[in-house]
């Protein structure tokens, strides 16, 4: 009997050896996010959430052990909002294997709640690890929401980062002061805002209509230089307080998605300070833009 329980549990064991060798369980450890897991093992974020039912995808703890998901393809409900060139971008592939895989007949019917089948083979470990700091700090969400603004091609040349200089702020106050006190046709002068918890929420970011709309900053002297250069605006007074580790976390995932959707390099990331030398001291002494920098080049 001794010599048949140590058969099964060497057999117990070869199976679990060969689930482990095909990357089917995971078990978290500290500091792991759902994006870096899904990049180890080639598959998507939204596979892993699907294939273990995660309600919150920002909530993994250390010792949870998740089923990872073949990479063939995975099931999905179809959310509010969605699209299939969401879809596809998301999970890292196209819309036409999906419309395959799907037997779809046309590609803009989908309803709230259809199941589809989504191929999650090829370029979707690639997707995963170019997206996945964005993620991390924006959520697919957000990161969706910015993807889908197509920018002018050619037309945007840097990014510039401001300071309200105010403790507190919105941006809706914000565009009423620009429309009312500085006769702004357009209203807000950014194409973003990041709060700071008062006013806004800590670490929103407010997507202005000039971005939606493509059209020029006001948030330089220099005509020319609204023209071609993106304003982000943080909400608090930096010379001052610091920013807060929220509006620093956004802003990095921001400039990021921004970089790549207008084919820019980290080098032409800037400050109003460093833009219009001896103008202002915006964003302030306490804004460490050297530390942004590192962030960025990491």
């Amino acid at each position: 009997m001794t010599g048949c329980k140590s058969i099964l549990f060497i057999a117990l064991g070869a199976i679990l050896l060969v689930v482990s060798s095909h990357g089917r369980d995971h078990v978290v450890k500290r500091g792991e996010t759902l994006s870096r897991i899904a990049l180890r093992y080639g598959v998507t974020k939204d596979a892993i959430i699907s294939a273990n039912n995660i309600r919150n995808p920002n909530l993994i703890l250390p010792g949870k052990r998740l089923t990872i998901p073949e990479k063939s393809s995975i099931t999905y409900a179809v959310k509010r909002g969605d699209s299939l060139s969401i879809i596809a971008q998301r999970h890292g592939t196209s819309v036409s294997k999906i419309v395959s895989a799907n037997g779809l007949r046309d590609a803009n019917s989908i309803q709230v709640g259809q199941k589809l089948k989504i191929p999650t083979s090829g370029n979707s470990s690639k997707a995963s690890g170019s997206n996945a700091r964005e993620v991390d700090l924006l959520g697919a969400t957000l990161v969706n929401q910015l993807r889908a603004i197509t920018p002018t091609r050619g037309k945007w040349k840097g990014i510039v980062i401001h300071h309200t200089a105010t403790p507190e702020a919105s941006a809706k106050g914000l565009d009423n002061y620009h429309r009312q006190q500085r006769k702004m046709q357009n209203g807000l002068a950014y194409h973003f805002v990041i709060g700071n918890g008062k006013g806004m929420r800590d670490g929103e970011i407010h997507i202005g209509n000039r971005w939606k709309k493509q059209q020029d900053g006001g948030h330089l002297k220099l005509e020319k230089w609204n023209k071609e250069n993106i304003g982000i605006c943080l909400v608090g007074n930096f010379q001052v307080h610091y920013p807060t580790r929220a509006q620093m976390d956004k802003l990095e995932g921001l400039i990021r998605v921004l970089l790549k959707q207008c084919r820019l390099t980290s080098s032409k990331v800037t400050t109003h300070k460093l833009k219009h030398k001896n103008h202002t001291v915006c964003p302030g002494k306490l804004f460490s833009f050297l530390a942004l920098k590192k962030r960025l080049a990491k």
